[in-house]
């Protein structure tokens, strides 16, 4: 395994001056948001000058903010493993049909039972006002919440409300990015951890002035861009299977709340709707 530069650049024989070191440390306990941050923004985080911000990049090693960002790229990956999960959900319900069945069902309600929290409601009510104004979002998922990402969006369509799913991975990713426009608001599902696809996401939508919507589980306010709205979606319980109806519930949620906010535009989108499905029949 290659060795980390940004960890390497945190050795007590590195010669980091104080300030640098500071630096060197926020960027590596704070990864993603490095990544999606500006040196201005950094600075303002740690308490210091851009300029500082860049030279004490330039002391850990880096040629430049955009050397350090590529190493930040490198360093984000998001291991998954649900053969694990899967075993340690059995062994806590146990392999009993009845069993399993019921302790899932159960753990729905749970997840349903958060959905009822005042700050869930709030939330929510935060995400609609800042999509509201734009005419087009775009929802990122990856894995099955791409699913989600593409089931909303034929929803948020279907009531007048411009939507695009994106969600690849890797170099394609650069595809998804280079379809954004100005305008847009984005909706992001990620769950444990931020990993290099949502933070250039993140970084591309502070760049463009794109509101930010994140759906997560348990990723923090310090860990994204100022400003982005958090919506809280319980997947479960920690380590097992991953569960969707807490997120589903909150996408259909807002999508509600946006067709509330433009009443006139989607009743006349779903009279036109009719009127198509009337022209097929007689087709």
């Amino acid at each position: 395994m290659k060795p980390d530069p940004i960890a390497e650049s945190l050795r007590p024989d590195s010669g980091l001056t104080p300030m640098a070191r500071r630096v060197a440390q926020f960027i590596h306990a704070n990864r993603p948001l490095a990544l999606a941050s500006s040196a201005a923004e950094l600075a303002e985080r740690i308490g210091t000058s851009d300029a500082t911000v860049i030279r004490s990049v330039q002391a850990m090693g880096f040629d430049s903010l955009a050397a350090l960002r590529a190493a930040l790229i490198a360093s984000l990956t998001h291991a998954r493993d649900p053969a694990s999960a899967l075993s340690r959900t059995i062994e806590d319900i146990g392999s009993d049909l009845d069993d399993a069945v019921g302790g899932i069902l159960q753990t729905h309600a749970d997840m349903a039972a958060t959905l009822q929290h005042p700050d869930t409601r709030r939330h929510v009510a935060d995400a609609v006002r800042a999509l509201h104004p734009c005419p087009r979002i775009v929802v990122f998922g990856i894995g099955p919440s791409h699913g989600l990402a593409d089931y909303i969006c034929r929803v948020l369509n279907r009531n007048g409300v411009s939507s695009l799913p994106i969600g690849t991975t890797g170099r394609a990713f650069a595809d998804d990015l280079v379809a954004l426009r100005p305008g847009d608001g984005v909706v992001i599902m990620a769950y444990e951890t931020l990993y290099r696809e949502i933070a250039l996401l993140f970084r591309e939508a502070r760049r463009m002035g794109l509101p930010a919507v994140l759906v997560t589980d348990r990723i923090a306010a310090a860990d994204v861009p100022p400003g982005t709205v958090i919506v809280s979606a319980m997947r479960g319980k920690e380590e097992h299977v991953a569960l969707h109806s807490a997120t589903v519930a909150v996408l259909e949620a807002m999508a509600f709340g946006l067709s509330v906010a433009r009443r006139d535009h989607t009743m006349a989108t779903l009279d036109r709707l009719n009127d198509f499905r009337s022209q097929i029949e007689q087709f």
